[in-house]
């Protein structure tokens, strides 16, 4: 499809005969750079899995339990020359994720482009923790200001240590993470790292994948609180909605991956918890991969697609890759790796 400068009508000759104009250049090029970074791209993965949890607060009387819902990366491909390359449609509709109710602020910093985010959709994200927005804490039911403060920046801490620490990124080490939450939290979430099933909740780069030391992970999303009741227990429930865009090197024309995941955190009132229950809990999590590496999705780890890779899926929607680098993007989406050779047949 070609783009055609605008017509122009009898008025606007007799006014200026190049009004518009400008306009119609900006955009031509903003799609003609959109068609290149499909090209480079080749092919951009989505992968997604879903598991369920249990998990239980004990009380004195009673027991609150929490349905922890965990889905690891997803995948899509855009090859050259299927409908989502060949498609100017830029901004088209997609499908967006609910915001809960309750206070809700989205990310406010930004950044100016540079390669290799450039020309996508993470391209002004602000870089690393500034990109983390907390709302203004205010007293809810059952927590004070500062109560709802302390438990704001301890999910920001907790934000930190799983997407952005390299002692996670590249040490594998989820000790700082896990020592974050509430002891008995802690024992149900520790397994998820030895399964490789803890895509949605922290990052781990495959060690074939090499970090572009040069660039900060670009970071965008929202973080919502609010106080419900579980089981008679008042809980404040802060959920973060983040999508985090890791820049990689070694690997030209396709040097992003991204993680994008929505989590809630728990924080039952204290008066009727044992000790081991006392703090923050994993309560919900939920997310996807994309732009990425299937062999190292199914590890549980990131890395971006490789050329030449072997398990290379058919092409699945024609929806624009760009549109998974956005935060309000639906975690709903479906798995291309699952149709792709395992990594034992790779």
């Amino acid at each position: 499809m070609h783009t055609v400068p605008p017509t122009l009508g009898p008025e606007q000759m007799m006014s200026d005969p190049f009004d518009g104009m400008e306009d119609w250049a900006k955009e031509a090029e903003r799609r003609a750079k959109r068609a290149e970074r499909r090209r480079r791209l080749g092919a951009a993965f989505r992968f997604r899995s879903e598991r369920a949890r249990t998990v239980a607060w004990f009380l004195s009387a009673a027991v609150a339990a929490v349905l922890l819902a965990a889905a690891l990366p997803t995948i899509r491909t855009y090859l050259p020359g299927s409908a989502a390359a060949d498609s100017t449609t830029a901004d088209a509709a997609y499908a967006t994720q609910a915001v809960p109710s309750g206070v809700t602020v989205t990310t406010t910093a930004s950044a100016a482009p540079t390669d290799p985010f450039e020309g996508t959709a993470a391209a002004t994200y602000p870089k690393g923790e500034t990109g983390i927005t907390l709302p203004a804490a205010t007293a809810v039911t059952g927590f004070t200001a500062a109560q709802v403060d302390g438990a704001l920046r301890q999910v920001r801490t907790a934000l930190v240590a799983a997407r952005l620490d390299q002692r996670m990124l590249t040490g594998h080490d989820p000790a700082p993470f896990l020592a974050l939450l509430a002891p008995n939290s802690a024992s149900n979430i520790r397994p998820w790292f030895d399964r490789s099933t803890f895509s949605t909740l922290a990052t781990w780069i495959d060690p074939s994948a090499r970090l572009d030391a040069a660039e900060e992970v670009r970071v965008s999303g929202r973080v919502t609180f609010a106080s419900v009741s579980v089981d008679g227990l008042q809980t404040l429930q802060i959920t973060t909605n983040f999508v985090w865009v890791y820049a990689f090197t070694g690997n030209p024309g396709h040097p992003l991956a991204a993680a994008h995941d929505e989590v809630r955190w728990d924080f039952p009132t204290t008066a009727r918890l044992r000790a081991g229950d006392k703090g923050m809990w994993v309560g919900h999590s939920a997310g996807y991969l994309a732009w990425i590496d299937c062999v190292a999705a199914r590890k549980g780890m990131l890395a971006p697609f490789k050329e030449g890779a072997a398990d290379v899926p058919g092409p699945a929607d024609t929806e624009d890759p760009d549109a998974y680098l956005k935060a309000d993007h639906t975690l709903d989406i479906g798995d291309d790796c699952a149709s792709s050779p395992s990594p034992s047949a790779g």
